[in-house]
């Protein structure tokens, strides 16, 4: 066949990802709201992407020679009477050269390609074969080298032109995707009723804090995922600028910690929290008891809405991965909604802050809950999305932030 001829890259990969939307705009209401978003949207992108075309010349190979006749007519150098076919005996080469990527793109053409055509190819199961042909009375291993040469590179040159279209469709349609399943689960839940019922009522008090930290205050998913079974219930969660705004109260401590550092020389994990505890408070306040942030155990800070949590923050010493492990373990055992915020507080005692930091994003990644990293910060915070097998659709967004408090020693 002739490869990269039968159609074009911009009309075909823009069907892909317009087959893919019309499926997220056919999906069932309540499987949309039921379902993890995260995943949803994963499962989606990795549909649209298209594996690329990549040529292995380091391992090409002649596959096999026989003997042919040629037409030598048109060869001006030999002595042929006009209007007579001259035939010499000659020899074909198969040159095989392995490929990966999608044995598809070979038939399209891209934005940009050669006007000169390609060689005749065959494409079989993860390489492709093209052949030459010379009389044996005028073979020439320079020749014969260079036509080889010539052929492969103008192979690799149209796989390139195709690469660069492909590169940028995986770019473009994972936000194309997130924006459809946006929209669709827009009016999922206008369709619903329950716009009006999400999230979880957060009252800030109206004085200030008893003891005011340095904070500024706000201007006034390959299968598809699973879910539950059941009907569709609406479910609290903390909206994203409370979410935010907690954690910029807890982040502040830092600076507390680092203007009275022999204070928390010698305190432990629950007492640390309590300081932690009493300017979230500081900020908020209940509906009953006067306390948004109450305490279960001795490390966690919760806000609870019935017999299950929209908040978690967990707060630990830094002992290595495996301390580190056990208190996600620890984070993850709570009942959570379906959408679940929380914080891993973790103090550090040694002096290798980024090392550290390094060490809790491999932890989290290693996870066999991990979905993705929504953003990783080398020198400061990091957030996941986890999701428990036992638990599909129900997504916790896990924020890791690391004080420096001075040993004991």
């Amino acid at each position: 066949m002739h490869p990269f001829r039968d159609g074009d890259t911009y009309t075909t990969l823009r069907n892909v990802t317009d087959k893919i939307v019309a499926e997220i705009q056919s999906l069932d209401n309540a499987y949309v709201l039921k379902a993890s978003a995260t995943e949803l949207a994963q499962h989606f992108a990795e549909k649209a992407l298209v594996q690329p075309l990549v040529l292995h010349e380091e391992d090409r190979h002649i596959e096999n020679q026989e003997g042919v006749d040629l037409d030598v007519s048109r060869d001006f150098l030999r002595a042929t009477f006009p209007g007579r076919r001259a035939v010499v005996r000659g020899t074909r080469l198969n040159i095989v050269i392995p490929y990966s990527g999608d044995p598809v793109l070979w038939r399209l053409r891209g934005s940009t390609y050669t006007m000169s055509g390609y060689p005749e190819i065959t494409i079989r199961d993860r390489e492709i074969a093209f052949s030459i042909s010379f009389p044996d009375d005028t073979a020439n291993a320079e020749q014969i080298r260079q036509r080889i040469d010539e052929g492969t590179k103008c192979l690799t040159d149209g796989v390139a032109h195709l690469k660069h279209d492909v590169d940028q469709h995986n770019q473009t349609a994972p936000e194309t995707i997130r924006q459809a399943l946006q929209r669709k689960r827009k009016l999922a839940e206008s369709s619903s009723g329950v716009l009006s019922q999400l999230g979880i009522p957060v009252k800030r008090k109206a004085e200030p804090p008893a003891f005011m930290l340095p904070v500024k205050r706000r201007q006034p998913p390959t299968q598809r995922p699973t879910v539950a079974a059941g009907k569709y219930e609406p479910e609290p969660f903390l909206e994203e600028k409370e979410y935010e705004h907690i954690l910029g109260i807890l982040h502040s401590m830092s600076l507390v910690i680092e203007r009275d550092p022999a204070a928390f020389a010698t305190l432990d994990e629950e007492s640390i929290r309590t300081h932690f505890l009493l300017q979230l408070n500081g900020h908020y306040e209940g509906e009953a008891s006067g306390e948004t942030f109450n305490l279960a155990g001795k490390t966690d800070i919760l806000i609870r809405s019935g017999d299950r949590n929209v908040f978690i923050a967990e707060c630990k010493f830094w002992h290595g991965q495996k301390g580190f492990s056990e208190a996600i373990d620890q984070l993850l055992g709570y009942l959570t909604w379906r959408d679940t915020k929380s914080a891993l507080l973790i103090f550090n005692t040694t002096k290798d802050s980024g090392g550290v930091r390094a060490k809790m994003h491999e932890a989290m990644q290693a996870r066999p809950e991990y979905k993705t990293t929504v953003f990783h910060k080398p020198d400061g915070d990091s957030r996941y999305i986890l999701i428990k097998p036992s638990e599909p659709g129900k997504e916790i967004i896990v924020t890791t932030q690391l004080y420096d408090v001075p040993s004991k020693a």
